[in-house]
């Protein structure tokens, strides 16, 4: 049941992905070491200093990461948001949203 279940949810998935113009969401996620933290700001502010108000940091909480949500092609096109030098370590997770319809249908493939 279960495998039927993950197969339903990836072709609703699948399905959201397709509708609509052909940008998703992307959450960008760029870690690096406290060592690295000045060079890193410093690496965004010359490139843009405008991505650097978009990106959220969790550096002040101890978690270096920047958080940078944006609207791309694909994960590569997510990534190419940031330098160069900071996507070494990034990663981008496409976002979707869900409807209480969509749910219902994921209760109801199981």
């Amino acid at each position: 049941m279960r495998v039927s279940s993950a197969l339903v949810l990836a072709g609703l998935v699948a399905a959201a992905a397709f509708a609509g113009d052909s940008k998703s969401r992307y959450l960008v996620i760029a870690p690096h070491t406290a060592e690295q933290c000045l060079s890193v700001l410093d690496d965004i502010k010359d490139h843009d200093a405008a991505l650097l108000k978009k990106i959220d940091w969790g550096c002040a909480a101890g978690d270096h990461t920047g958080y940078l949500a944006v609207d791309a092609d694909s994960e590569e096109g997510a990534l190419k948001a940031l330098p160069e030098k900071s996507r070494a370590g990034a990663r981008a997770v496409k976002l979707v949203k869900f409807t209480p319809a969509q749910i219902k249908q994921f209760h109801q493939g199981k």
